[in-house]
């Protein structure tokens, strides 16, 4: 009878320094779970934990997968009955479609017998969705034409060939008759943001959406923005689709992300027009050259500063 009651106060007391033990929860949520490229996502991290106790936070910032981070913070303190509620949130992106993963979040502490613990929160999946419609890919695209046959004259080749040789040996005597004339200098090459805005204003000027021509109005303003991204920062945007140029932009500091998530509602918007067929009002037409020149001109290189002049009147190399 006394080894049963001594076996149950050991008992009781082992609970109770359960009970007592310092408890720690941390948890993970998002506001979205599925979300188009580019737009923001709210994840939010709550800690709770005894007022006496100090935790670790988790190291997020370089831990959001194939998310952006671009802002973050935190929310004032909630104490009650000696448990402090704090809470962090972060604001985050995905450039490239498909699935991901923000990885599970881990806080750390040590609990009164000296023993460092963890805390763990859920590691969350996003769906990133693409700004294209579904299946656009097939959209007015013609099936493979028969193969066409091509006739072979050899003494075509022969004729060409001698063409060219004259055209050569006639070349070289103009320029030995006229090497001794002075040339004019070429006239120096315009900035990316120069032709791009002078193009701009040629589009305007032939007032192509008054002719229901929207079509053609859309591609040439998407080709002119994304020549002049070619150009600007060397992204070989032209060539890439959206999202591929999306998620490259999104690799480097070229583009701030104000400016990529404009960009991106404004390629979307085109693609919308020409690979869906959407029919576009007057006024998105206006908005949509408005955002393609407003992104040019924001995004002008700022000019290089003069140099000092020093004493003398000389200027500083």
């Amino acid at each position: 009878m006394l080894r049963r009651g001594s076996c149950l106060i050991v008992g009781l007391l082992a609970w109770a320094g359960m009970a007592q033990a310092e408890p720690v929860s941390l948890t993970a949520a998002v506001d979205r779970e599925e979300v188009a490229i580019g737009e923001p996502v709210l994840y939010t991290l709550t800690l709770t934990r005894p007022e006496a106790l100090s935790v670790t936070w988790p190291k997020v910032e370089a831990g959001f997968g194939e998310f952006e981070l671009y802002d973050a913070g935190n929310e004032p303190l909630s104490a009650r009955e000696g448990t402090v509620t704090e809470q962090r949130w972060y604001r985050v992106a995905g450039f490239a479609a498909g699935s991901h993963t923000i990885p599970a979040p881990v806080a750390t502490y040590t609990d009164a017998s000296g023993v460092e613990r963890e805390a763990r929160g859920e590691a969350l999946t996003i769906t990133v969705t693409s700004v294209l419609p579904q299946q656009w890919e097939t959209l007015d695209i013609q099936g493979a034409k028969p193969l066409m046959r091509i006739r072979r004259y050899g003494w075509l080749w022969w004729l060409l060939g001698a063409l060219g040789l004259a055209g050569m040996v006639g070349g070289c005597w103009w320029w030995r008759a006229r090497r001794t004339v002075a040339t004019a200098p070429a006239p120096p090459l315009k900035a990316p943001h120069e032709i791009a805005l002078e193009a701009l204003e040629r589009l305007r000027q032939e007032a192509l959406p008054s002719r229901n021509a929207y079509e053609e109005y859309y591609v040439r303003l998407s080709d002119i923005v994304r020549a002049y991204i070619e150009g600007r920062f060397s992204l070989r945007a032209p060539e890439m689709t959206t999202e591929e140029f999306l998620q490259l932009a999104s690799q480097g500091q070229a583009l701030s992300f104000d400016h990529r998530s404009s960009l991106q509602t404004f390629l979307a918007h085109c693609d919308m027009v020409k690979f869906a067929r959407y029919q576009p009002s007057g006024s998105e037409a206006d908005e949509a050259f408005g955002a393609a020149r407003r992104f040019v001109q924001e995004t002008i290189p700022a000019p290089a500063p003069e140099p000092a002049e020093q004493p003398g009147g000389r200027h500083a190399a």
